[in-house]
């Protein structure tokens, strides 16, 4: 999906690229709406509506520029609709209406249709809103996974990049928070000429609805939080994760299918980050930049970062064992396959996604206990991304949202959780439900976060 999204961003910064700079003429609140085709990757052409919004960049600079918010409208089947469901997707940066494009995730989206119109909201710097903040393609350096320092220096270098790239443009990074985004959801509201919406967030769209809760939460019917972050839950916690490395491990342990083979996973997995960290595997993989084979040394953080991705989606639960049992036997084939694919989606991270994060900021007992437990973790770089440096290249300090007071609404909520996700496991859901009254919270045994 990953290399779908970016044909498709690239398709889209071609097609918008001129809109910021015609914004101008516009106003803030102007709405256009037209005739749209939502196109399913399983083949369904769906009649829709394309929405268009014009808002301030930097609502504290009356004077500032104008951009522009896009969205889908997939009309409500009943005569008597209620309040429309505005989905708020994850990341930060995934696309709304890119997600309504996935079957799965069409089918909820359609199946909402029978009580409201829903809008699928590509936020501001994302997807078809313009400006779209995508990062310019740029080739990660071939040391990226050779250990955490090497990691870090590329990972910084590439997102300095792309931060002053949008800078030079006159993007104005600092104006792209969830606080912003969360007052262009009730603009949205307003030009829609809605007196209420309900909102469907998942993952960090679920940041950004408690956001909307905090700013317009009068304005609201209903709501769903699913996979929640809480407002101190940035920094990740090693134990959580190295917590759920056991719970795979004893489910493959119960597995006929698998337990001959791997009788011990968690075993098994520090057995092959210490081979990997003894000696680097040198693999030798195809730049899909280039289009021409190079070689890449592959040592423990490389096979971190691969577990991490696989283990925050329920879908490739199944190949984990697979993956350490051949890497262990010296078969990199596997590896290799997944390591090409790491690397040829490896690029600077969006400044929208960086504005956002370091916006929401984390406390310093958080960043202490993180501390604490990082030493000796299976994993243990979870947070290496999270430095002063990173936040301050888009021009927004790195502690907000996490100084703020415990939220309190009687908003009816759902939150929804899974067992096995580790990004955001079910006791963060009910660290935010605690000042939700009005609620429940459905908890999905085995469910991931991507899957939930």
């Amino acid at each position: 999906m990953q290399k779908l999204t970016a044909v498709i961003y690239l398709a889209l910064c071609l097609s918008l690229g001129a809109t910021v700079a015609n914004a101008q003429e516009e106003r803030a609140g102007k709405l256009s709406v037209e005739p749209y085709t939502l196109r399913t990757f399983d083949g369904k052409e769906v009649p829709a509506e394309l929405g268009r919004l014009w808002v301030r960049e930097n609502r504290a600079r009356q004077s500032g520029r104008l951009i522009q918010i896009t969205f889908v409208r997939l009309k409500a089947r009943t005569s008597d609709p209620g309040p429309p469901v505005v989905w708020l997707a994850g990341g930060p940066g995934v696309p709304g209406i890119l997600m309504g494009q996935i079957p799965v995730y069409f089918r909820l989206f359609d199946s909402l249709r029978d009580v409201a119109d829903v809008i699928l909201l590509d936020q501001r710097g994302t997807g078809m809103s313009s400006p779209n903040l995508r990062c310019p393609a740029a080739a990660p350096s071939l040391d990226l996974f050779e250990g955490e320092e090497k990691w870090l220096r590329v990972y910084t270098t590439l997102t300095r990049a792309c931060a002053e790239h949008w800078k030079t443009k006159g993007v104005d990074l600092s104006a792209y928070t969830a606080d912003a985004s969360a007052d262009d959801v009730d603009d949205l509201r307003q030009a829609l000429g809605a007196e209420r919406l309900s909102l469907l967030g998942h993952s960090y769209g679920t940041v950004l609805a408690q956001a909307v809760v905090r700013r317009h939460g009068d304005k609201l019917h209903r709501i769903v939080l699913a996979a929640t972050e809480g407002p101190d839950n940035l920094l990740a916690l090693p134990t959580v994760w190295d917590g759920n490395i056991k719970k795979l491990s004893y489910l493959a342990s119960q597995d006929a299918a698998i337990n001959k083979t791997v009788p011990d996973l968690e075993a098994l997995y520090r057995r092959v980050l210490d081979k990997l960290e003894r000696s680097p595997a040198a693999l030798s993989i195809m730049d899909g930049r280039s289009k021409r084979p190079v070689t890449v040394r592959v040592s423990k953080i490389g096979m971190q970062w691969l577990m991490r991705l696989a283990m925050s989606d329920a879908r490739t639960f199944p190949m984990i064992p697979a993956l350490l049992y051949t890497v262990e036997r010296g078969d990199y084939s596997l590896l290799t396959r997944r390591i090409e694919a790491l690397y040829n989606d490896f690029e600077g991270r969006s400044p929208m996604a960086n504005a956002t994060d370091c916006s929401e900021g984390w406390s310093a007992e958080r960043l202490a206990q993180a501390s604490k437990e990082t030493p000796g973790a299976l994993f243990s770089n979870l947070n290496l991304q999270w430095t002063g440096d990173i936040c301050k290249s888009v021009g927004v300090a790195e502690k907000g949202f996490a100084a703020r007071a415990r939220l309190w609404s009687t908003i009816p909520t759902l939150f929804i959780s899974g067992t096995l996700d580790a990004n955001t496991p079910p006791f963060q859901a009910e660290e935010v439900r605690w000042g939700f009254p009005n609620s429940v919270h459905l908890v999905v045994e085995n469910g991931g976060h991507e899957t939930l």
